[in-house]
């Protein structure tokens, strides 16, 4: 389903010099061999921990490959979330290891819960959300990076975390939470979340900010499949 979005998002998005991968967390589902969440929270997933991290870091080097195939330098950022808190800091690491010598390769590797990236007049702040409200993240950005602050005109924060669509409009930025591709594991079933599952392109100007957006959902994504 990844590999399928990711195909589809990338041909229809404009052959711009720079692609930005946001990986907004939870990319592994549990974070260890126990099949719970780094807090110790059961989870259902496969139960073979290594076939996780071999399918998990093949699909994300494919993915930054079709990236890298229409854009002329492509960054990466992989959000640490409360389900794979150790395990995300591994993708990084492994992808780091094996794009060291691809000068058109970026991956950022901070342990940080926030993460930044300016190009042009933009200013984007990334954070899987679980930590800090989405009402506090406009006071972070402006704090952490002030010189960015005042050199930018369009602003915006994206969110994981809770899995479904919701936008703020703060004086200066936006901050937006968005869905996962993802289905439904028991617990979230039970509980009684319905979210939509998507996977969206952003198209950015470096002078005049966010122009254009592509969305593809689960059910466009079996009609590519053919299923």
């Amino acid at each position: 389903d990844l590999s399928t979005a990711v195909d589809q998002l990338v041909s229809l998005s404009p052959p711009a010099k720079n692609g930005l991968i946001l990986q907004l967390g939870d990319y592994f589902h549990g974070d260890s061999h126990k099949n719970q969440t780094t807090k110790g929270t059961p989870v259902d997933i496969d139960t073979r921990y290594t076939k996780i991290l071999a399918v998990g870091i093949r699909i994300m080097k494919r993915l930054i490959d079709r990236a890298a195939q229409k854009h002329e330098h492509v960054t990466v950022i992989n959000c640490i979330g409360n389900h794979d808190g150790q395990t995300s800091l591994l993708l990084s690491l492994c992808l780091a290891n094996y794009y060291c010598n691809d000068p058109r390769v970026t991956i950022n590797t901070s342990p940080s819960k926030f993460h930044w990236h300016r190009v042009g007049s933009n200013l984007i702040g990334v954070t899987h959300g679980d930590t800090v409200k989405m009402n506090d993240l406009p006071g972070i950005m402006a704090c952490d990076r002030p010189v960015d602050w005042g050199s930018t005109t369009q602003r915006a924060w994206y969110v994981g975390h809770v899995h479904h669509q919701n936008v703020k409009e703060f004086p200066g930025v936006t901050v937006e939470s968005f869905r996962t591709l993802a289905g439904s594991d028991n617990w979230h079933h039970r509980s009684g979340y319905r979210s939509g599952r998507d996977m969206v392109c952003d198209v950015w100007h470096r002078d005049f900010g966010k122009q254009l957006r592509h969305v593809v959902g689960i059910k466009k994504i079996r009609s590519l499949q053919g299923k």
